[in-house]
């Protein structure tokens, strides 16, 4: 056990929106945890429809410090977290989604990596809750270190932690983005010098959508969401895709066409299309051309 001095103060933010079906299997992981120093737990509602918020108050008098928080002007994801840092204190912040579960002892490996590292990523788990189809739609990521995802390595936002020092000095999070914020806010602090720390030890229970419509969805918002990317960094020294990559796009949507009849090639095909058709979707939406 670390000592009870020496770790940091920590807030726990999940953000939510729609989330009913998950939700409480999210929460009861983090009642199961521990820290050894001062913590709380918020859930940030982000204009849900269903009864997320009903279910969110079950959890009241369970969880440290906790509370449920509605964001005043709501928007894409990140208007829930940078609410949801605004209105914490902790001086180390764990970012969670309201569809995953965290590991055992996750919240105080996170704490202890903070101690020394301003920016971390925990290890992503697909193997918990997803069915095998679906977990053979795409690689997996964040298995053995941080990935490069897009130009430069990049925490991808479910395995988040940081000082709040950190959050702040780059303005928190981009309310513009409707996908992909987490590469954003790693890409600026990699601008400032900050790399992001891999914390093996911390596992991270992570859901895929359960449909290929979802599926679908999902990667259409990611790919469109490259392109919003390439134009905000591209001063930088953000490249477009290679040819090659984008051959190889296209050419890899082709081959998943043929396998659509079985469940996992429907999830495959869902995965591919979805990700070239957002991408050509985001190149038409920012006038900047990204397959």
């Amino acid at each position: 056990m670390s000592d009870l001095g020496s770790m940091p103060s920590l807030s726990v933010i999940v953000t939510c929106r729609n989330s009913a079906p998950t939700l409480t299997e999210t929460l009861d992981a983090v009642v199961a945890q521990t820290y050894p120093a001062w913590w709380e737990v918020v859930v940030v509602d982000n204009a849900s429809t269903d009864n997320t918020v009903e279910i969110a108050h079950r959890f009241d008098g369970k969880l440290p410090n906790y509370r449920v928080l509605c964001v005043p002007n709501p928007g894409y994801q990140p208007a829930g977290l940078n609410h949801g840092v605004e209105q914490t204190t902790g001086e180390v912040i764990v970012f969670l989604d309201s569809d995953d579960v965290i590991g055992q002892g996750y919240l105080e490996r996170m704490g202890e990596a903070m101690m020394s590292a301003l920016f971390v990523g925990a290890k992503l788990d697909i193997e918990l809750l997803n069915s095998a189809e679906n977990r053979r739609r795409r690689p997996p990521l964040q298995q053995v270190h941080i990935d490069t995802l897009g130009w430069r390595p990049a925490v991808i936002g479910a395995t988040m932690g940081a000082r709040r020092e950190t959050i702040n000095e780059v303005g928190g999070f981009d309310e513009s983005l409707p996908a992909q914020h987490d590469l954003d806010i790693s890409y600026r602090l990699a601008e400032l010098g900050i790399d992001a720390i891999f914390v093996p030890e911390a596992v991270l229970h992570y859901r895929y959508r359960a449909t290929p419509r979802e599926l679908f969805g999902q990667e259409r918002s990611y790919g469109a969401g490259e392109v919003a990317l390439y134009r905000k960094f591209r001063e930088f020294g953000m490249p477009r895709r290679p040819v090659r990559r984008v051959v190889g796009s296209f050419v890899q949507l082709v081959a998943a066409i043929p396998g659509a009849r079985r469940p996992g090639g429907r999830a495959r095909l869902a995965t591919v299309a979805g990700n070239t058709f957002g991408r050509l979707e985001g190149s038409l939406h920012y006038r900047r051309l990204y397959l």
